[in-house]
């Protein structure tokens, strides 16, 4: 099949290139001079209780204002000092992590939205700080957006400069089973919107990670990637598109099957991919269809060709998705690895009452090349509403392979009881070397408003038979402890810990904590001090998942840091927000912020003891962005009262997690109020 990531980029680009072609025939033009603002509605007004002679109530991070001449602005400054301590054998010496964090927003006329964040860090370890002739580690990250700029004819265009992830098109983010990952980097990008479902997209920079903890950075990792895309929709029901990935003289951070790289070699070598998509999709009444066409190289592997079609059938509360599959080895899209060497298919059966939920999936999963495994996948969910206030469910998962087998088992009792609401859950997984039995008992409990608290409790038991011959026992208790609330109108507390023992035989502990006090000076000012600790055990519990979902990497154990934060920020909003964002000019506004959290038990709220995710992009409106800081918060200080619509960009969340819905969630804001809307994503089944 050699030649065929050519023809694959000679199809890609002939379709992008007619879909510009469909796209510019209009000639869109840009609108540079800005529209006429329309007739001012009449400034919001309070109705004042006592005649106003009411003390004002001066809410912690409430940073709506009265100033309501121009258009919408926002800026939050931070500046940060810190001191961390690295824990483990062979941590590297203390190091400062000090610098400024500063993300700022605002609304135009004609130039849609804009959004800026720039993080610069200066430390180093002791060893430079104490004058051995270095200056210390500077590092930076940045990025400029401006979204949802208006051009004649309906068109729209979003374009980014700095440390991105690679864009895709519509169709290639709609994949049930196989995700294309976006690569990050630092570049530009850029995506055209119009008439007919047309949008193309284009990006390309250098490959690279995020970094950091309060102070996010970005480190380049050497070579080039790029990517272009389209799609059209020529009617109602039927989309097509086409996309192309490259990257040149980069590092993997898996090898090809083929590879003759030896376990020995420190360093993986630097590999150039091409990767091609074609995609179709119909959609009727309840019906949706979707066929993929994959073809690329790694490095010098020979050529990688993959089909696959994806089905979802829904009537009434009844949905089946089914979908059949064959992935040559040794793909990529850019610089990430994609599921392949498979070949089989897979059913999903969901149904959904006032009082019943129930699923059931199977996957049937072999080798291409023959050096992969064979497996069957089996997993069903239910729960049964009892009451208003109790509620009961299971879950069961079986692996079945050509080399081991592995299930498990859970079951959970949900009720509202007078302290709040409780879950009790026992689990039980076992495979062919390790057995584990958790019991848990988590409690949200009704603090009053301004306040939240949730706790949860665990004891794990854990049987490893990692050594032949012999078996290594432990017993691990666990505790964590999510929420906050204010002390005054001024003085808040907000975090989450995390700890874990062994009672009874070895387990290397575990130990997280972020918790911020924040002492709110005025409107503007505050000071914010955090004691943050990220200390990884040795042990995980077992999860057993299908062999489609994709490889999630595992935490170094028994390393990890703590130290202190001191930050003092800046913040502050103004103007009026444009009328097409939901709000006449002089309407009211409020406050939206909340967590992006990884839901491990797909209770749909966030409880003590579950992962938040940091840098992660949430987009209000499609207009404004903001990443997710290292606590997985997001927060928008300024926001019109009414109806708001929140997307996540699954762009960094840790596989084999995804946003359901396509990271789309609704809400609504209040004048003068803060509204929270914590987002979870869950685990790929």
């Amino acid at each position: 099949m050699k030649g065929t990531p050519r023809r694959a980029l000679h199809i890609a680009a002939c379709l992008c290139g007619s879909v510009a072609a469909l796209a510019f025939s209009g000639a869109p033009r840009a609108q540079p001079q800005a529209a006429a603002l329309p007739d001012p509605a009449p400034a919001y007004e309070d109705r004042l209780i006592s005649g106003g002679g009411l003390a004002p109530d001066i809410s912690p991070g409430d940073n709506s204002t009265s100033d309501t001449t121009g258009l919408a602005r926002s800026i939050r400054v931070d500046a940060i000092a810190s001191v961390l301590r690295q824990q483990g054998a062979n941590a590297s010496p203390d190091r400062h992590e000090t610098g400024i964090v500063t993300d700022a927003q605002w609304d135009t006329v004609s130039y849609g939205a804009w959004s800026a964040n720039l993080a610069a860090r200066f430390g180093g370890d002791n060893a430079r700080a104490n004058g051995d002739g270095g200056q210390g580690d500077r590092h930076i990250a940045f990025a400029v957006h401006q979204r949802a700029m208006p051009f004649d004819d309906g068109w729209q265009t979003d374009n980014a400069l700095g440390d991105l992830n690679a864009p895709l098109i519509n169709l290639a983010r709609e994949q049930p089973r196989f995700i294309l990952a976006q690569s990050p980097m630092q570049g530009l990008e850029t995506e055209w919107r119009g008439p007919a479902g047309l949008q193309i997209v284009a990006g390309g920079g250098e490959p690279g990670t995020y970094d950091g903890i309060k102070v996010p950075t970005f480190t380049t990792l050497g070579g080039s990637t790029a990517t272009l895309g389209a799609q059209w929709s020529p009617s109602a029901r039927w989309s097509v598109g086409g996309d192309f990935a490259a990257a040149n003289n980069v590092s993997l951070y898996y090898q090809p099957l083929d590879s003759n790289l030896s376990p020995a070699t420190p360093t993986p070598p630097r590999v150039s991919t091409e990767t091609g998509l074609l995609t179709a999709a119909w959609k009727g009444a309840g019906v949706r269809v979707q066929g993929n066409l994959i073809d690329g190289r790694v490095g010098d592997n020979s050529n990688a060709f993959g089909a696959w079609v994806d089905a979802a059938l829904t009537r009434g509360a009844l949905t089946q998705t089914f979908g059949a599959f064959r992935i040559d080895p040794n793909l990529a899209w850019g610089t990430q690895p994609i599921t392949s060497d498979v070949q089989g298919g897979y059913y999903r059966l969901d149904w959904q009452s006032r009082r019943w939920y129930a699923d059931f999936g199977v996957d049937e999963v072999k080798s291409v090349s023959g050096k992969g495994a064979d497996a069957t996948f089996i997993n069903t969910d239910a729960r049964y509403q009892l009451s208003r206030d109790v509620g009961i469910g299971g879950v069961a998962n079986l692996r079945h392979g050509s080399s081991d087998t592995a299930w498990s088992v859970e079951g959970y009792l949900d009720k509202v009881n007078f302290l709040g609401m409780g879950r009790a859950q026992l689990d039980y997984a076992r495979d062919p070397r390790t057995r584990d039995t958790t019991l848990t008992l988590q409690q949200g409990w009704s603090v009053g408003t301004g306040r939240r608290l949730s706790t949860t409790a665990a004891v794990d038991r854990i049987s490893d038979h990692a050594v032949v011959g012999a078996t290594q026992n432990a017993t691990v208790v666990r505790v964590a402890i999510y929420g906050g609330g204010d002390f005054t109108a001024r003085l808040s507390l907000d975090g989450s810990v995390q700890w874990a023992q062994a009672v009874s035989g070895r387990a290397a502990p575990t130990t997280s904590a972020d918790v911020t006090l924040s002492w709110q000076i005025n409107r503007a000012w505050s000071v914010l001090t955090t004691y943050y600790a990220n200390h990884v055990g040795s042990w995980a519990p077992l999860v057993v998942t299908s062999p489609l979902t994709p490889v999630s990497p595992v935490p170094t154990a028994s390393m990890g840091e703590s130290g202190f934060f001191l930050t003092v920020r800046y913040q502050d909003s103004r103007g009026s927000h444009f009328a097409p964002l939901g709000g006449a000019l002089g309407s009211g506004s409020g406050r939206l912020s909340g967590v992006i959290y990884l839901d491990a038990n797909e209770n749909g709220r966030l409880d003590a003891g579950e992962t938040t995710v940091a840098n992660v992009t949430v987009i209000l409106d499609g207009r404004f962005s903001v990443r997710t800081d290292s606590s997985g918060r997001y927060d928008f200080p300024a926001v019109v009262s009414g109806h708001h619509v929140i997307t996540i960009q699954g762009d960094n969340l840790p596989l084999p997690w995804a946003m359901t819905n396509s990271g789309r969630t609704e809400v609504e804001v209040s004048t003068r109020d803060r509204t929270v809307m914590d987002i979870g994503a869950l685990r790929m089944k």
